[in-house]
């Protein structure tokens, strides 16, 4: 696999992650280096190659600037997989206690063929509670001939024990222009002829992930040969490349919802993989906001012509609003129906997610004395959308924020997610309130930044945010809304059965 044979070798060679490599070369460089770090991110993006990269700079005979030599007896032993002292566990496979105690009374023992010993323990949050616990005690005393090497694609699962005694570094999602950068330098050395809008195409498929996008390349190239075009990559990874996504995102600016459904069922007709053609609609209108936003549009850009017309129309809110509708359109249980999307156009044009009607959320008068929380009872009386059950509009703020923010990022947004309620929204500030700390904290530090851009988009206007604890007294009890799924299903062309329908 090509993934395999072009693993980077050295940090150099490392992609998107320069924050990571800058801060290991230079602990290397100076000797300053710790007995535990743990790796988090998502997949494929390069934590395992780096952990090895950094198993060979430990054991380096010839370290240069921080860099392994790859030349010396140690570094060929560690890239060829002979070296007994590299002990990389899956902790999928190994997560009971039993394994990590085995691992406690080894750990002792001198290395035998490095300076040394490195222990590589990939996906580290499936260990058991009780493994944690043992690994706590290792962590804590570890030999000095022992170094740690924690990786995880799910930080949040990780306890805070562990956390906290290791060197901690994220790996982000790697960005497009270094995916292609790299893709590029590969294909050159396979002999591959890619166009840079086919990597640049696959990059953007890969969310991210550069294992993921090589993987892809090949495939391409094994489908197409040496030199696909651009429609090849495309059909190989099963992308829309139709003008409809174009006419309707204009359709959803001109709330032209005629146009838009026409669009959904003409798609459908054509045989078009409808929820891939949904996929493409989101993918265009993330390429044109941010020229939306910034009311200039490139005049290389292939949609110039689109982002002129939403500024005009002074659009983002219709595209947030959109772009979100789309996002949860659920083609699961009937792959080829266009209803779903369809769904979610007359609702994105309609009402119930960001369309003018119901994104004009009046401000709330006055403000709430701290350390009390707001009456649900006080609210303005809740606005009726259409195919939807009615929502108070500061209700249908935090949920439309909740839903912006976890399109961002998920792990964060979660801190959103039931939490808190609206105090304030008077002008350019927003003041959540919430029961317990812990949220108010995260939000108002690792939130803070996602949380403004995201209210500025949905409000349409700059905010600033300020955070509340309030009491936890009870509440009058939310009264369910009856017969709004009888609603839902009726909206999507099901007929409910039964007396109470």
């Amino acid at each position: 696999m090509l993934y395999g044979k072009w693993r980077p070798r050295g940090f150099d060679e490392v992609a998107g992650q320069d924050h990571i490599v800058r801060t290991l070369r230079n602990a290397l460089a100076t000797g300053q280096v710790a007995h535990a770090y743990l790796f988090s991110g998502p997949r494929g993006t390069g934590k395992t190659t780096t952990a090895r990269i950094l198993a060979r700079a430990l054991n380096c005979a010839n370290l240069t600037e921080g860099e392994p030599c790859n030349q010396c007896a140690a570094c060929k032993a560690i890239l060829n997989g002979s070296a007994l002292d590299l002990i990389e566990m899956d902790a999928a496979s190994n997560r009971g206690i039993e394994d990590i105690r085995e691992l406690r009374e080894k750990i002792a023992f001198a290395p035998s063929d490095l300076k040394r010993k490195v222990y590589l323990l990939d996906e580290v949050h499936m260990l058991t509670d009780g493994a944690f616990n043992a690994l706590l005690k290792t962590l804590e005393e570890p030999p000095p001939h022992a170094v740690f090497i924690l990786a995880t694609t799910e930080l949040h699962k990780m306890p805070a024990t562990i956390i906290s005694r290791c060197q901690r570094h994220d790996f982000h999602r790697i960005n497009n222009e270094a995916s292609v950068a790299r893709l590029d330098y590969i294909a050159r050395e396979e002999g591959f002829e890619f166009p840079k809008e086919g990597l640049a195409a696959i990059a953007v498929q890969s969310r991210g992930g550069l294992r993921d996008a090589i993987t892809m390349m090949e495939q391409v190239a094994a489908r197409y040969g040496n030199q696909p075009s651009v429609d090849d990559v495309l059909a190989a990874m099963g992308q829309v490349h139709d003008a409809r996504t174009a006419g309707l995102v204009r359709a959803i600016l001109e709330d032209d919802l005629g146009a838009a459904l026409e669009i959904a069922r003409s798609v459908a007709d054509d045989g078009v993989d409808i929820a891939r053609f949904t996929r493409a609609t989101i993918d265009l209108i993330r390429d044109i906001l941010p020229d939306v936003l910034k009311k200039a549009a490139r005049p290389e850009h292939p949609h110039a012509g689109l982002v002129e017309e939403a500024i005009a129309a002074n659009g983002v809110r219709k595209l947030t609003g959109a772009m979100a509708e789309l996002a949860r359109a659920d083609f699961r249980l009937d792959p080829a129906s266009p209803i779903p999307l369809e769904v979610a156009c007359a609702t994105a044009i309609l009402g119930g997610g960001l369309a003018p009607a119901a994104a004009a959320l009046p401000a709330v008068p006055g403000t709430v004395p701290a350390g009390t929380r707001p009456p649900r009872t006080a609210a303005p009386q809740p606005a009726t959308i259409p195919g939807n059950t009615p929502f108070s509009p500061q209700e249908r703020f935090l949920r439309d924020l909740y839903d912006h923010c976890k399109m961002i990022n998920p792990t964060l947004a979660m801190w959103l997610n039931n939490t808190c309620d609206v105090i304030q929204m008077d002008g350019d500030v927003l003041e959540l309130g919430f029961q317990r700390k812990m949220p108010m904290e995260k939000v108002d530090t690792a939130c803070r930044a996602m949380v403004e851009e995201q209210a500025a988009a949905i409000l349409g206007h700059p905010v600033t945010l300020t955070v509340t604890l309030i009491d936890g007294s009870p509440q009058p009890k939310r009264e369910t809304p009856k017969g709004h799924l009888a609603e839902a299903a009726r909206a999507i062309g099901a007929t409910p059965v039964g007396k109470d329908q």
